[in-house]
């Protein structure tokens, strides 16, 4: 079932699942659908019951736990991924080679606010950022509060339009509602919130998230500018009209220019989804936020930086939502931020040791075709065991 090519639903799922468990069982196996081919690599068999060892397409080890009811149907049904045993930096670029994905990494400590590579694949090659690019937005927003020209406490005015490409923290807020500013900056990070994202890049105007990739180092500034909303690069990506090749040929051979007259016209047409596009990767035809492992590094230590005076909440904002559970005794302090578009998924953390150390480290994956969340539980439990060979003080 799970490695066919029909997609799974309620239907075939009410004549082998107990009637309580019909919702839990398609979602376990949607994923499992995404992730496909599943290959069974043993069974262990018990009395009404089975645990399948698996391992996805892209290498995740993962236990599938079966039991039937007395009529026979499945009453228990659990998927749980089998972190891989991590104990040096080679077993990181093992497990991440061995999923067919484009990959970097890196573990930097950062003094000063410059970042030295402990360890990392790839830090310099440019790969799709997915929401990592709202710490751009971010280093915008706080410059702008120290220079005066934003406050925490300016008002934001939701619109239909911006509100269009999603917003997980203000979803219950009807267009006319405001938010402010730093409401719209914790929810675009800690719940990478599309709809606050656009109404902070309004509100800094054009050319501030530009000016933040110069100002954090952004190994491109150029491939990056005009930077694209959320809204945008939505409507390229997986809008209707399709403009993808438009958008490819700009971002190939047209460079600033070709890239604004581009996302005008992307700006122009409402963001209307394509059902067909949904979990069709875009970053083959350059519709992603793109920066490198030492990209990511140098942004972040912009962040700190930037971090007094007015813009001190910036700290707080950014270490919400952790995002990973490490041990307190040894980690003080944790900012975060990831994204997952359709093919990518990325991790970043700037974490502060017991010694008061710095330290940032980043996973970038970029593979051609839609992954589902258990890809990133399981690059997470690669990111945890990254955190356990770091020479803490």
């Amino acid at each position: 079932m799970v490695n066919s090519d029909w997609p799974i639903g309620p239907v075939g799922v009410r004549t082998l699942a107990v009637p309580a468990q019909v919702d839990s069982v398609v979602a376990a196996l949607d994923r499992l659908w995404w992730d496909r081919p599943i290959t069974v690599t043993s069974i262990d068999v018990g009395a009404g019951e089975a645990t399948l060892h698996t391992l996805t397409s892209y290498g995740a080890a993962q236990d599938i736990e079966l039991r039937t009811s007395d009529g026979g149907l499945v009453d228990r049904f659990k998927v749980t991924i089998q972190p891989p045993p991590i104990h040096t930096w080679g077993d990181i670029d093992a497990e991440l080679t061995k999923s067919g994905a484009r990959y970097s990494y890196q573990v930097a400590k950062v003094t000063g606010g410059t970042c030295t590579k402990l360890a990392g694949t790839n830090v310099d090659q440019s790969l799709p950022l997915a929401s990592i690019f709202k710490l751009y937005v971010l280093l915008a927003v706080a410059d702008a509060v120290n220079a005066g020209t934003l406050h925490w406490t300016d008002q934001l005015t939701i619109t239909a339009e911006a509100k269009a490409v999603g917003s997980a923290g203000f979803d219950h807020l009807q267009p006319g509602s405001t938010v402010s500013v730093r409401e719209a900056a914790q929810q675009m990070i800690s719940a990478s919130d599309n709809m606050a994202t656009d109404l902070l890049m309004d509100r800094l105007g054009p050319g501030a998230v530009d000016r933040a990739l110069v100002a954090a180092g952004h190994h491109d500034p150029a491939s990056m500018t005009p930077f694209p909303t959320a809204h945008q690069l939505f409507a390229i990506g997986w809008g209707d009209p399709d403009i993808r090749k438009q958008w490819q040929e700009a971002v190939e051979h047209g460079g600033p220019q070709g890239r604004a007259q581009v996302l005008a016209l992307a700006s122009k047409n409402p963001y209307d989804p394509d059902p067909y596009r949904t979990h069709t990767p875009a970053a083959e035809f350059g519709a992603e936020w793109y920066g490198s492992a030492a990209d990511i590094c140098r942004v972040h230590a912009a962040l700190q930086t930037a971090a007094v005076g007015p813009a001190a909440p910036i700290r707080d904002i950014l270490s919400a939502t952790p995002g990973i559970d490490l041990n307190p005794s040894n980690w003080k302090y944790i900012g975060a931020k990831g994204g997952n578009l359709p093919g990518d998924l990325t991790f970043s953390w700037y974490a502060e040791d017991r010694t008061g150390q710095a330290w940032v480290v980043n996973f970038q994956l970029n593979w051609p075709k839609y992954r589902s969340l258990a890809a990133a539980e399981w690059l997470l439990s690669i990111a945890k065991q990254a955190f356990g060979l770091i020479p803490v003080g």
